[in-house]
Parts: C-alpha cells; structure tokens; sequence
C-alpha cells in the first residue's frame, strides 16, 4: 500500500483525503436524515451536494497528478536521450495512479450523493 502511494505521487495523499471527507459527510448526512428526518431539506440539500462537490475535486486533483506525472516522465526522457518503450510505459502508467484514484472517489461520491438524495426525496414526499 505504501509503495503504491509512494509511486502515484504527492497528489494522490490529498485525494485519499478527499475521499475520507466524502466519506464522513456521507455519515454524516445519512445519520442526520435517520434522526431528524427532512429538516430544513434546502439546509440538507446543500450539505448532501458537498459530497458531489468533494468527489469532483478530488477527480481534478487526480487529472492534476497526472499532467504532473508525465512532465515529470518528459524530463527524464529528455535528459536521458535514449528510453526504451517500456520504460515510457511504466512512466504512463505511474502517472495514471492518480487519475484511476480521483475517479473512484468521484464515482463513490456520485453514488453516495444519489442515495442520499433520493432518501431525502422520500423523506420530503412523507412530510
């Protein structure tokens, strides 16, 4: 695990993050719906929305990581001269950690932020 973390970059620290944030706000939310139902649904609407939000950035932060990752790939490319493919396909692939990352955190985000928000639609349709 920390070899992974090691080879996807310093980007990849703040989308695991990302997706600890997500993953409280889902709590979070899930549980206030649980005891206080659809109260001030506009309030909880909002706070629901955040972990779409979250997800997202996370998503950009990962594409982020990856454009570093290959400047990072061209540099040694350049200074070395000669690479051979495979060695450019391990630079690729590295620099992919980051991206893969953001988005799985954005689609458990989106899964998350549906649930939720089909819950407080129920909740809203009762009341």
């Amino acid at each position: 695990m920390l070899q992974v973390l090691r080879e996807a970059g310093p980007v990849v620290v703040p989308v695991i993050l990302l997706a600890l944030v997500v993953v409280f706000l889902a709590l979070w939310n899930a549980l206030t719906l649980m005891l206080r139902g659809a109260e001030k649904p506009a309030r909880r609407r909002a706070s629901i929305d955040a972990i779409l939000f979250w997800g997202s950035v996370a998503a950009v932060l990962g594409f982020l990581g990856q454009w570093i990752g290959i400047l990072k790939m061209t540099k040694v490319i350049a200074r070395e001269g000669v690479v051979s493919p495979p060695m450019v396909v391990l630079g690729l692939s590295e620099s992919l950690l980051t991206t893969v990352t953001g988005m799985i955190v954005l689609s458990l985000a989106a899964f998350l932020w549906f649930i939720l928000r089909v819950g407080l639609w129920r909740r809203e349709r009762r009341a």
